[in-house]
């Protein structure tokens, strides 16, 4: 690719000096290619300047974006599965080829629609029911199942590629460099067609082939192929290959990969006559192929007044970075007959000092906030302002910028989905005794209760994982294991339960959303959901629920707004959120708030929330000292100026989805 570049500043400068006197035909100047595989980078990096492009060789058409097309149809075809009467595909796959530029080109709004439609439904495996209605991705999601049919599949999808690249091209609002690029694709899907064409006959009749087997023998047929480019030979630009430069001369020549190996090719052709017999019986040997190859070398650049050798040194692979033999030659045994000079073209890839990222608040970004302000239509969260403590730079990319990391089919249950498919089972187990008093008798019945927790475990998993509330289905595979896991959390979060008895269940998922006066200048929209509230002695509970371990103690009000430390309680300020809101929603009454973490449910663990080792049986005792303190923090983040900062502790940034745009 710099090599690439490289012929670009090259042919700039040419034309400057006027060494290329008429750019638009150039018919004087060529790019000899002895790497076919730079020839792509190469034609998007030819300047603008140059107005005929005349190509006299071959490209491989393995390394064409449709071979890479079919390999990704091969897997498509190799993950389909017949499920219940219909075939599904495996998303991984459904997303790779909806990613592929030929197809968002020819149906961009259904590939989009497709792409977001399996987000929205966690689609691990996606139905013909779910592809959008396209011309094109009908014959591209059609299952092969007899391998009859395994030549036409491909044939159909190549011609509806090059139909909607024809009609592209037809579009005279395109500029002239995309017309060329949709010009090359259209001849490699040609050259596609022709060897599966190729195939086929040969395959005449052949019985049992498979579609792993077809694509396979299409593979190896592709890596022989080369596509032959056709131009007008006396104008434009000549990029050509190291045997087509024979007998022609050129004032300009530009040769690129001038490495050792390369140029001259390191492996002769393949044979199975050793070396010894080919040499003792007059065969073709390497050092003929060698001196062939130093013949068109000094043949070519024998008349050229201006010789460019351009080679990569970086060692990678086989290449060693060494340049060829001939340079050598050239530098040593000719010096004295050629103007020589030695360059290095070099990108400065050295890490510049990494800057601390800060953003002013402007009065657009002024703007943006002030929308979580009373009237309105955003609002804060205790997460949120968890995040501004943490970082306030994450702050405003969550809260100002609305950025958050992309959504994507989850195969797995992560921590996020676990702790929600907990919170609905609990929510679910409960629901029928919301608004009365729970006895050990009652939790004694709920855990032998069998059925109905494995059915609060299915709908849960519908709601959540399967995103298909209402249609519970019956768990299979990781999913059974998971829903087992989540069985015996929840049965264990019920023996602890057991020993607040007799407690009132008030009711889970409780939702505020309220206007929060800061200061007389700032009203605030503030919104939450409670996991879930009971009372017991009188005292209601503020319970949240975590999926991991944390702490239910801490030493002073400072400490849960101190983000100087790794370990700052953050479950613990957002619980006492709850615990002031529900207070403010509720005026008279005694709140107490409690954590339960779901791995520490199996040991002697008190959820209550302590300060200084006393359990907070009142938590308006504290609001005083955490209300001033909040409104402290709030008033900073709507301070005009008061910037959004990177945070000071870098244990802040481990798992933080913004640590590239930081570079932390």
């Amino acid at each position: 690719m710099g090599q690439a570049k490289e012929v670009s500043r090259l042919l700039s400068r040419l034309i400057q000096s006027n060494a290329i006197p008429d750019p638009g035909e150039a018919i004087q100047t060529a790019i000899v290619l002895p790497d076919e595989t730079l020839l792509m980078p190469l034609l998007y990096s030819i300047p603008p300047e140059i107005g005929k492009i005349n190509v006299t060789m071959g490209y491989s058409l393995s390394n064409t974006s449709i071979a890479y097309l079919i390999d990704l149809i091969a897997q498509l075809q190799k993950s389909a599965r017949g499920e219940e009467g219909t075939f599904t595909f495996y998303h991984r796959h459904v997303k790779a080829l909806l990613a592929h530029p030929l197809i968002s080109g020819a149906a961009k709004e259904e590939a989009e629609s497709l792409r977001l439609e399996m987000v929205a439904r966690n689609l691990n495996r996606v139905s013909r029911a779910d592809i959008p209605p396209h011309p094109l991705f009908e014959k591209l999601f059609t299952p092969v199942t007899g391998w009859q049919d395994i030549g036409e599949y491909p044939k159909s999808i190549l011609t509806a590629l090059y139909r909607s690249l024809t009609d592209e091209k037809m579009n005279e609002e395109r500029p002239e460099r995309s017309v060329r690029a949709i010009d090359l694709e259209r001849e490699f899907i040609v050259q596609c067609y022709k060897a599966i064409s190729r195939l086929d006959d040969n395959l005449q009749g052949t019985r049992g082939v498979s579609v792993e087997t077809y694509f396979r023998l299409f593979k190896q047929l592709a890596r022989g192929l080369s596509v032959a480019f056709r131009g007008e030979p006396l104008s434009g630009l000549q990029v050509m290959g190291v045997l087509e430069t024979r007998a022609i001369d050129f004032d300009n020549l530009i040769i690129l990969s001038f490495n050792e190996g390369v140029y001259p090719e390191r492996s002769g052709a393949s044979s199975f006559i050793p070396y010894t017999l080919r040499q003792g019986f007059g065969l073709p040997t390497r050092e003929q192929q060698d001196s062939t190859y130093a013949y068109h070398f000094y043949r070519m650049i024998s008349r050229a007044k201006r010789v460019f050798l351009l080679y990569d040194t970086r060692t990678e692979g086989m290449q060693t970075g060494e340049v060829s033999r001939y340079f050598y030659q050239l530098k040593y045994l000719y010096g004295s007959h050629f103007d020589l000079s030695e360059r290095v073209v070099a990108y400065d890839v050295a890490a510049p000092e990494v800057l601390p990222v800060t953003v002013t608040k402007t009065p657009g970004v002024m703007r943006k906030l002030n929308g979580y302000c009373e009237g309105g239509d955003t609002f804060l969260s205790a997460s949120l302002i968890n995040q501004y403590i943490d970082c306030p730079l994450r702050f405003y990319f969550m809260a100002v910028e609305g950025l958050s990391e992309e959504e994507e089919v989850r195969e797995t249950i992560e921590a996020d989905l676990f702790g929600s498919i907990f919170h609905r089972v609990m929510e679910l187990m409960y629901s029928r005794y919301k608004g009365k008093v729970i006895t050990p008798d009652a939790l004694n019945e709920m855990m032998k209760d069998e059925q109905r927790l494995t059915e609060a475990i299915e709908q849960a998993f519908a709601r959540y994982y399967f995103k298909e509330e209402g249609n519970a289905r019956q768990l299979e595979g990781q999913h059974y294991l998971v829903g087992e896991v989540l069985r015996s959390y929840v049965l264990q979060t019920l023996k602890l339960d057991r020993e607040f008895t007799p407690f009132e269940y008030v009711g889970a998922e409780y939702r505020f959303n309220r206007a929060y006066r800061v200061n007389e200048s700032l009203t605030l929209n503030v919104k939450g959901i409670i996991d879930r509230v009971d009372r017991v002695n009188g005292v209601f509970r503020v319970i949240d629920y975590k999926t991991g371990m944390g702490a239910t103690e801490f030493k002073e009000i400072q400490q849960l707004f101190d983000a100087s430390k790794g370990n700052r309680p953050h479950q613990i300020l957002q619980v006492f959120l709850y615990g002031m809101f529900y207070l403010l929603e509720n005026p008279g009454v005694q709140v107490s708030p409690a954590i339960y973490y779901l791995r520490s449910v199996y040991k002697d663990f008190d959820p209550t929330v302590r300060c200084d080792k006393h359990p907070i049986g009142d938590i308006s005792v504290y609001l005083p000292e955490f209300k001033e303190r909040l409104d402290a923090l709030l008033e900073g983040i709507f301070n005009p100026s008061i910037p959004f900062t990177q945070t000071e502790n870098p244990k802040n940034c481990e798992w933080c989805a913004f640590r590239e745009l930081c570079e932390r």
